[in-house]
């Protein structure tokens, strides 16, 4: 049981003080009194020299750690020595040929203790190869010069990760910078993706970059998969390394271990918080399906079907805003035999569940430009510029993209007329936006200011209204004109930010870091459920116009593999209802008199009188009626 503790504990991570105790615990047994526990040592490793089995297997795990593999490898060294000065005849001659080739392996091997390695080496063909010394040494000689000019630039690559405290970054410009050495073995690449783990272990960028290097580095898939099984583990909210597995899987076994896979993502809802990360899995799995020789295009179709089915029930706010997924499923469906009416009932659907998104009606679009005809992509077009959509303009300059390079001219005209009406709705719908916009009050009674005597004979319509008997048209652009004032045109009228589609390990200071730092961004909410679990959603307020420029300009940046989503924060608000003192009235003028007079200015809630009867209290829909 122990040992199959130690073997979980190093496949898991590499570790030189675990592999270290391993070798302890195995030279323990070996070296025990006990009879009965040396035999169930030897039946538990299933071998009598597993000592020196152990250390061999351990200097092949770590010997490519260039600062801290020495010492296991000096163990296992000082292992075969003393087996050769227990050693007699023949046994003895092959226990130094033995060691010889291992102190060769090492010296070409780039350590910081190459110069101890040379000196041992040294001393061991003085001793047990004295006949031959002098070619050994030349020999030996040779391969020093030359892991001493490797070693030059490693030790360069060790003082800047000490500098950045083993930084991801810089372990990433380690890796790249022995890559582009032709000698470098693929060992020591992997080491360095193993020292990094121990700092990034809950990066998915690393996990999946290190899987991907292992799949092109080595013949055997099962590697690859391990290293992805390990990232899983850590990391098992990744989209990115669920569809990195299920193609390693697929790759590896074939089919049925690949749908084994996904079965797990989709049945532990490991990816079911963002429908970009499960819409990466999605995409993996139909490219495992289409690959697969024992799947028709029917059965191709249906996983189409199930993947969007699934997709479309997650949380719509992490969708992916540029709808990777989406197209390679509808792609994959109208590549398939006798499947462009599925793929064209895929982007109806599609198209409905985000009816906003005008990438979505673009590519529905340009679908039916592809697979249908130039008058089912017009009316896409048509039908969508009549929503509220987050970019229009996207989706006016394709359409015209598209009747100046295919339509007529008669196509060309309506679509202009239409364009220019939509951007006229569309400034009409700003414009009224900006007018509800008022100060956020409940209630405001503007005040009266009496210039003259009020004579209980004045009509109601000689004063209807307070504020110097200015009408309600004057009031409202009086107010406007003060509050245009309070905002400079360099201060933005809204300066929230809604994010998204955050990595689930990030914090308050990542999210303001993100957006430029304190200068740029203040107020950072991270938004969490009742758990107090943070699902990758905050706002933030931005310091300046440019500032809030530069935030959305991050809209659709790639951090650890998640699409971040970055918009302006609408908290639709209701218009604040407003009430306006009215008073100079006739005293049998009715509350619906003198809501008529009020009518032509806006709507009218209700109107209240105080209790002697000579003041009317007029509450409006919102504050510019008022």
């Amino acid at each position: 049981h122990i040992i199959g503790l130690y073997e979980m504990a190093v496949r898991e991570r590499m570790s030189i003080i675990m592999w270290q105790r391993y070798v302890d615990f195995a030279a323990g047994l070996s070296n025990s009194r006990d009879e009965e526990i040396r035999a169930a040592a030897v039946a538990a490793f299933g071998r009598e020299d597993y000592v020196i089995a152990l250390l061999r297997q351990g200097v092949e795990a770590t010997g490519a750690h260039y600062l801290q593999s020495q010492a296991l490898w000096m163990q296992y060294c000082d292992y075969i020595l003393h087996q050769i000065n227990k050693a007699e005849g023949s046994q003895k001659d092959e226990l130094v040929e033995q060691l010889q080739s291992v102190f060769i392996e090492r010296l070409a091997q780039p350590h910081t203790g190459v110069d101890e390695t040379f000196t041992m080496y040294s001393e061991f063909t003085t001793r047990h190869n004295a006949a031959t010394y002098e070619q050994q040494m030349v020999d030996a000689n040779k391969i020093v010069s030359v892991t001493r000019g490797q070693s030059v630039q490693r030790n360069a690559f060790e003082d800047r990760l000490v500098e950045s405290e083993g930084s991801w970054a810089e372990y990433s410009r380690y890796i790249s910078g022995l890559a582009a050495d032709n000698t470098t073995q693929p060992a020591e690449i992997c080491m360095l993706y193993e020292r990094a783990l121990v700092t990034s272990c809950y990066s998915p960028e690393v996990w999946s970059e290190y899987g991907a290097y292992v799949a092109g580095a080595f013949d055997d898939t099962q590697v690859a998969l391990d290293v992805t099984y390990r990232g899983l583990r850590n990391c098992p909210w990744s989209g990115r390394l669920w569809a990195q597995c299920v193609r390693f899987a697929y790759a590896h076994e074939g089919y049925e271990l690949a749908s084994r896979v996904y079965a797990r993502a989709t049945d532990t809802h490991a990816v079911s918080y963002s429908m970009v990360e499960y819409g990466l899995l999605a995409v993996a799995w139909l490219a495992v399906t289409r690959a697969d020789p024992g799947c028709d295009d029917e059965m191709l179709l249906d996983t189409c079907d199930q993947c969007v089915d699934v997709a479309y029930k997650l949380d719509p706010s992490t969708a992916d805003p540029v709808l990777y997924f989406e197209r390679c499923c509808t792609s994959t469906a109208a590549n398939a035999e006798n499947g462009t009416e599925r793929a064209r009932k895929l982007w109806t659907r599609i198209c409905k569940a985000r009816r906003f998104c005008t990438e979505a009606w673009v590519l529905s679009a340009e679908f039916e430009a592809a697979h249908g005809s130039a008058q089912s992509a017009r009316s896409v077009f048509r039908h969508a510029a009549q929503r509220k959509l987050d970019n229009p303009e996207r989706l006016f300059d394709a359409w015209l993209a598209l009747e100046n390079t295919s339509g007529e001219l008669v196509d060309i005209d309506a679509a202009e007329r239409i364009v220019c009406e939509q951007r006229r709705v569309i400034l009409r719908r700003a414009e009224r936006a900006h007018t509800m916009a008022g100060p956020a009050q409940s209630e405001v009674v503007l005040p009266v200011k009496r210039q003259r005597s009020v004579t209980p004979e004045a009509t109601a319509a000689d004063h209807s209204t307070s504020v110097d008997h200015n009408t309600p048209a004057d009031s409202a652009q009086a107010q406007s004109t003060k509050s245009d004032s309070a905002h400079p045109a360099d201060q933005p009228r809204v300066t929230t930010v809604f994010i998204s589609s955050l990595p689930r390990t990030f914090t308050s200071a990542d999210v303001e870091a993100f957006l430029g730092g304190p200068t740029q961004a203040t107020n950072i909410s991270m938004q969490i459920d009742k758990a107090g679990e943070f699902h990758g959603r905050a706002t933030a307020s931005m310091q300046s116009a440019s500032a809030l420029i530069a935030a959305l300009d991050k809209n659709n940046t790639v951090v650890d593999g998640h699409h971040i989503s970055v918009h302006i924060y609408k908290q639709h608000a209701k218009p604040v209802e407003t009430t306006v003192a009215v008073r100079g009235f006739a005293a049998n003028a009715t509350n619906k008199q003198i809501a008529e007079i009020a009518k032509p200015a806006g709507t009218v809630v209700r109107v209240r009188r105080n209790q002697s009867g000579d003041t009317a209290f007029v509450v409006m829909h919102s504050y510019g009626d008022a």
